[in-house]
């Protein structure tokens, strides 16, 4: 499906699925179609900071070497005088509100994540709860809600089963639906043919919430 045709479908806001399709363009790499998702973005009138975050978060998803080149495609697609800065949360509050996010997410699962990124590493759960929470999925210019939407669409593309299981609860736990996390599926697959809409069911199959 095109993208034209992506936000004409109901069951997710227009504005949602198009960070949704940005956020897999930049894990798969595929810089015509964040070209493509730019140009849409400005022609709908959105803010160029929901790209910006949608970017900055996938740092955390798809590496820092992608987003370097995404946003090299945000510039091209869509310049801007001086470059943007900020956004964040004061530094004395992230810490807290990363933990409230963190634990909004998991609900009653957290201290087995926690316990399981202890185990890989105390400075791994250090810096998952400290950058990734604290700092960047705490900033507010996207809630909750879109944040979950965004990760649950990378992690599918990258046949992330289990963590996309965590993320997809969580996307429900800050007020989606199962309708809108199935059209955010449908955008990562482009389920246009009976094969990858199977596919997109089998994945729903998976989330159960746990609060």
């Amino acid at each position: 499906m095109s993208i034209d045709e992506l936000l004409a479908r109901d069951g997710l806001p227009a504005a949602d699925r198009l960070l949704v399709l940005a956020a897999v363009a930049i894990w798969r790499g595929d810089w015509p179609q964040l070209q493509r998702i730019v140009a849409a973005a400005r022609t709908l009138a959105r803010p160029r900071a929901d790209l910006e975050e949608t970017l900055l978060q996938a740092v955390l998803f798809c590496g820092f070497p992608r987003v370097v080149t995404a946003f090299e495609q945000l510039a091209a697609g869509w310049p801007v005088p001086t470059p943007p800065r900020g956004g964040s949360m004061p530094a004395a509050e992230q810490a807290a509100a990363g933990a409230q996010l963190f634990a909004g997410i998991y609900g009653r699962n957290e201290e087995a994540v926690r316990a399981m990124l202890r185990g890989c590493h105390e400075e791994f759960h250090d810096f998952v709860l400290q950058a990734a929470y604290g700092r960047i999925l705490t900033r507010p210019h996207l809630d909750p809600r879109r944040r979950e939407l965004i990760a649950v669409a990378v992690l599918a593309a990258q046949n992330q089963g289990r963590q996309f299981a965590g993320h997809a609860r969580g996307a429900l736990h800050f007020g989606a639906t199962i309708d809108e996390l199935r059209e955010v599926l449908v955008s990562t697959f482009d389920a246009a043919d009976a094969v990858q809409a199977d596919a997109v069911e089998t994945w729903l199959r998976h989330v159960r919430p746990t609060k």
